[in-house]
């Protein structure tokens, strides 16, 4: 059985299961470079197609990720096209109008004349000049389905919706390293979808049943509108929230923690205003003036954790489990994860890759599988996207006369490599096929010697240019994980969903890869099955050195999607100041290094 899943909100991705493994999974930013791309996902669709060598006529359903969606929202690419000052105009003109003066506002008329939103989805939204707008979303569903139909042919019998949470659920029971034949909690958590914002499942014996689905959980939408209270973009840089949290005292999160203590709580496996605000803007606002902007992301974060640890406490109790598995928008929270891993009496944690609505095209074709009777596979690794050719690379040293400009080693070995890092070089790998999601796990990742504080330096103001208070990760040797990370439970984290406290030696090996504020790291636990040529890099440099770990961060410019294919990596190649790339077994090191 073959199962095309199709997600079109954040991030639009294509993901192709066969049989019930994931033979394919891409989000179409890696395309189109345009982060966070939202819409029909076209080309990633032939791309999956192309790669797996599955014809259309071989697919028995595509299965999209969701009910409903906002047809406004896809058609003006919001979460795509939008900036700060587009969404600041949206809280001052639309919902300030509408939630707290009793007045209607034309905004989003006004936002679709804007030629910078206009028609850029791949949809026909005819139906907009021809449908009352209460009619928006069954027409839309129409044409959701005409869109697949028109680029591959497929019946539109075989095209289904899936429930937005099921698709979070699947993902994150089937996605999940677990005894299928014990009883699991799964739970999910987001900003919205199809009416709800978290849900609860029990699955045994291979099969999720539902418990429990609420629109009440507003952790994550709090969240996303703080993120835009700080100056910075929602939808895309809660993480730097996060990531500037650990730096504010307690007595500077304190006030601002008091006051989103006062407002969302737990009630059993449901949440409730204990103080309702009045918006998710304005009213923090106003409650957060003279609060230190350190101090706000602090007490968010704080206050976040601690409702989501007590509500999952409050699940284990009433499955009577003691294993966890999530997924979600907010599953990629990764402190908030840490605290999750650590309740008493939770023995079994695990947060698959890239937990956002990208993975919901997975989940999607996941759910469509196991009710169609075939078990989902769980995947051993998550490099399901483009495959890097020998081919190309050939074709890009000649285009640009690469030879002739750069040293050029073919067939360069690990040693090769390491002996670059091991002299704090920092070198860019693009290797096989890349990794699906959020996350570089060594396939198009930067990397450099975790224990040289001064890389952080080098990364932020010549290559990433990132935040001065953005901490980087490592990959980390699985044999070499108890030396560095706190990990009493033995938790997996194969794809950088879990944050962990550090040992000592943790913090004198990887001093550039964990927080500089609270010590914490958010590693790829590698084990060699997953990826074996990284892995022997990463040893290679560990006999050299004595430190079983690299730093990894993503292979990008700051803003721009992870790198796809040759061509992409030396644009960002040529464009910082890398002193080294490989691809594929091709090493190009300038000379200057």
């Amino acid at each position: 059985m073959i199962i095309l899943g199709i997600n079109e909100d954040h991030n639009a991705t294509a993901a192709l299961v066969k049989d019930g493994e994931v033979l394919y999974a891409a989000s179409r930013e890696r395309i189109s470079r345009e982060k966070n791309d939202v819409g029909y996902p076209f080309d990633t669709v032939p791309e999956a197609l192309r790669l797996t060598g599955i014809k259309p006529e071989e697919i028995d359903f595509v299965a999209y990720t969701g009910n409903f969606l906002d047809p406004v929202d896809i058609k003006i690419k919001r979460i795509t096209r939008f900036k700060i000052p587009d969404y600041l105009r949206e809280m001052h003109e639309y919902w300030k109008p509408v939630l707290l003066e009793n007045k209607t506002s034309s905004f989003w008329e006004d936002i679709m004349k804007d030629k910078r939103f206009s028609d850029t989805a791949k949809y026909d939204f005819g139906f907009m000049e021809t449908e009352p707008k209460e009619k928006w979303g069954e027409a839309f569903n129409k044409e959701r389905v005409n869109a697949i139909v028109r680029q591959i042919g497929i019946s539109p019998e075989k095209v289904l919706f899936i429930n937005h949470h099921l698709c979070h659920a699947s993902y994150a029971y089937y996605a999940s390293p677990v005894d299928r034949s014990k009883k699991i909690g799964v739970i999910t958590a987001d900003g919205w979808g199809d009416g709800e914002n978290a849900s609860v499942y029990v699955a045994e014996n291979g099969r999720l049943t539902k418990v429990h689905g609420t629109a009440m959980c507003n952790l994550a939408r709090i969240y996303r509108y703080m993120t835009l209270l700080l100056g910075m973009k929602p939808f895309e840089h809660e993480y730097k929230v996060m990531g500037l949290a650990p730096y504010a005292k307690d007595y500077i999160s304190k006030p601002a923690y008091e006051v989103f203590k006062e407002t969302l709580v737990t009630d059993g496996i449901d949440f409730k205003w204990d103080k309702k605000p009045s918006d998710m803007y304005f009213y923090f606002k106003d409650k957060l003036e003279g609060v230190r902007f350190d101090g706000v992301a602090g007490g968010l974060q704080k206050w976040v954790e601690e409702v989501i640890v007590d509500w999952a406490k409050n699940v284990l109790k009433h499955l009577g489990v003691d294993s966890l598995v999530y997924s979600g928008g907010l599953a990629m929270n990764v402190k908030a994860n840490k605290s999750l891993g650590e309740i008493d009496g939770l023995n079994h944690f695990f947060v698959p890759a890239s937990g956002g609505d990208e993975s919901n095209a997975i989940g999607a074709a996941f759910a469509v599988s196991a009710e169609k009777g075939v078990a989902p596979k769980t995947p051993t690794n998550v490099y399901l996207g483009y495959a890097i050719t020998d081919d190309e690379i050939k074709e890009l040293i000649a285009k640009y006369n690469i030879a002739d400009k750069y040293e050029v080693v073919y067939g360069a070995s690990n040693k090769q490599i390491s002996d670059l890092l091991v002299k704090n070089k920092i070198v860019a790998r693009c290797v096989g096929r890349g990794e699906f999601g959020a996350r570089a796990l060594g396939n198009r990742s930067i990397l450099c010697h975790p224990s040289n504080f001064d890389n952080i330096r080098t990364i932020n103001d010549k290559i990433k240019y990132r935040d001065f208070w953005m901490p980087f990760t490592p990959s980390i040797l699985d044999y070499r994980a108890k030396d560095y990370l706190v990990n009493p439970k033995n938790l997996k984290s194969p794809f950088m969903t879990l944050a962990f406290d550090t040992t000592p030696l943790g913090r004198e090996h990887l001093k550039a890869a964990i927080h500089p504020a609270d010590f914490t790291a958010r590693p790829q636990i590698l084990e060699k099955e997953a990826n074996p040529e990284y892995y022997e890099l990463i040893q290679e440099f560990e006999k050299a050195t004595g430190v079983g770990a690299l730093l990894n961060t993503s292979f990008n410019l700051h803003g721009e999607p992870i790198v796809r294919n040759a061509e992409d990596a030396w644009h960002t190649f040529t464009e910082s100041d890398l002193d080294a790339l490989l691809l594929n077994g091709t090493l190009i090191i300038k000379k200057s290094s």
